[in-house]
């Protein structure tokens, strides 16, 4: 906390003055992968000149071999809309997914890795909301992302779709069908791979054929694999020495096919908004595919917005404003009032209230990961903030507060079900 603490200091006398994003560089530990990862969270304006709203979330989920500092390209776009009162005040957070040996996660677990999506889904998303004020519900969260980034956009709002309100996905390879991307693909890695055959495939090849290993230590790692031909040798790749499709593989990577699978795990009715768009000169042949994916979605009836552009593979200014634009109209606004219920379902009680050094909740059902506790003083500010990690199954917990002085307090309790908070009073001891 002392570190989060030091850069927010050294943050605040510059952009939020001038009516900007403040980034926020800090880290936090991850339960899924046994480590401490990186995030950057971009604040607006408005955060530090009223402590009683809360936010909407846009999740940033970065390319292949950016990290969480790529985020920084949304910090004036952002800042600009808002400026101008185009779209409302939002968080951004942008998370490291960039680990060895390919340099990117595709947003998935792996034993290549580690449990990334895990990381992602569940940590990524209790530790923010237990950070920062934010409105934990659906409606008030959404994932922006660009090619590898988009990927994951599009895989976390179908698999996640409880969890996640709208998305919008630039320049993703949203399907392994032959016909539409493959084939193409394959023969630039087996150019890439030249001489041969017989081919020997190695990550440092070139860019076709490291992509390839990124997806095949998402979709098929192996860390016992027994093809001579590949380095590194830990994973099984989906063409032989030969150049010829190996079906085992190629099923596992169709599987995890937005356009082929995924999508059609998604309706109307689950209420998850789309953007997506790719330049028509895109270098790494997903075009097609974004053709076949406007054509699927009007056929399962589901609503979406397309953004074509003539560029290649990198998303232009103009997408990203509109994408923003798209997720403002969406998702809900910042809402005011510590005490504000946000349909919360889950209930709890506080006893002894008033309480000298400890008070005990209890709760109408058993905590889980994805709940947190922030204690706000009268004033609105955080004085205390709990991760429930270590009382996940509890229906009980009590809290010493013998460190604060006595007056007025808020709990507020922030599950999947929303928002609920309680006043509570501290009495001095007699």
């Amino acid at each position: 906390m002392k570190r989060f603490t030091i850069i927010m200091i050294i943050l605040l006398s510059g952009n939020y003055l001038f009516g900007q994003m403040t980034k926020i560089d800090t880290s936090f530990f991850s339960q899924a992968l046994g480590e401490e990862k990186m995030v950057d969270v971009l604040l607006p304006p408005g955060y530090f000149t009223n402590s009683n709203i809360y936010y909407p979330v846009i999740y940033y989920l970065h390319g292949w071999g950016g990290d969480q500092n790529t985020v920084n390209e949304m910090i004036s776009i952002t800042g600009g809309l808002i400026s101008s009162g185009t779209i409302d005040e939002v968080i951004i957070v942008g998370a490291d997914n960039s680990p060895e040996p390919f340099n990117g996660s595709m947003y998935v677990n792996s034993v290549t890795w580690g449990n990334y999506e895990d990381y992602m889904v569940n940590d990524l998303v209790t530790w923010v909301e237990t950070s920062f004020r934010t409105v934990p519900q659906k409606k008030y969260r959404a994932l922006i992302g660009q090619s590898m980034g988009a990927y994951g956009a599009f895989r976390y709002g179908i698999l996640h779709k409880e969890k996640f309100r709208a998305l919008v996905a630039h320049a993703g390879v949203l399907t392994f069908d032959k016909d539409i991307y493959i084939n193409t693909s394959r023969q630039n890695v087996l150019q890439e791979s030249q001489p041969g055959p017989p081919y020997t495939y190695s990550f440092s090849t070139g860019g076709f054929t490291a992509g390839t290993f990124l997806f095949c230590g998402a979709f098929s790692p192996n860390p016992n694999s027994t093809q001579y031909y590949i380095n590194p040798q830990i994973v099984d790749f989906p063409y032989d020495e030969n150049g010829d499709y190996i079906d085992s593989v190629y099923a596992k990577f169709q599987q995890n096919d937005i356009l082929g699978n995924f999508i059609h795990q998604l309706s109307a009715e689950d209420s998850v908004g789309i953007f997506f768009g790719c330049g028509t000169a895109d270098g790494y042949l997903v075009y097609p595919a974004h053709l076949a994916m406007k054509d699927t979605l009007d056929t399962l009836g589901i609503p979406y917005e397309y953004y074509s552009h003539n560029g290649g593979h990198a998303w232009p200014n103009g997408f990203k404003e509109n994408g923003l634009v798209f997720l403002d109209s969406i998702m809900g606004p910042p809402i005011l009032s510590l005490e504000e219920e946000v349909n919360c379902q889950f209930e709890f009680s506080v006893y002894p209230n008033p309480f000298e050094n400890t008070v005990t909740l209890k709760f109408k059902r058993p905590l889980s990961k994805d709940d947190g506790i922030r204690i706000f003083n009268l004033t609105g500010n955080v004085v205390k903030m709990i991760q429930l990690f270590s009382y996940k199954s509890k229906s009980e917990i009590m809290l010493n507060m013998e460190e604060f002085p006595s007056g007025i307090y808020f709990i507020s309790l922030h599950s999947m079900e929303g928002i609920i908070t309680k006043k509570i009073i501290k009495v001095a001891g007699r």
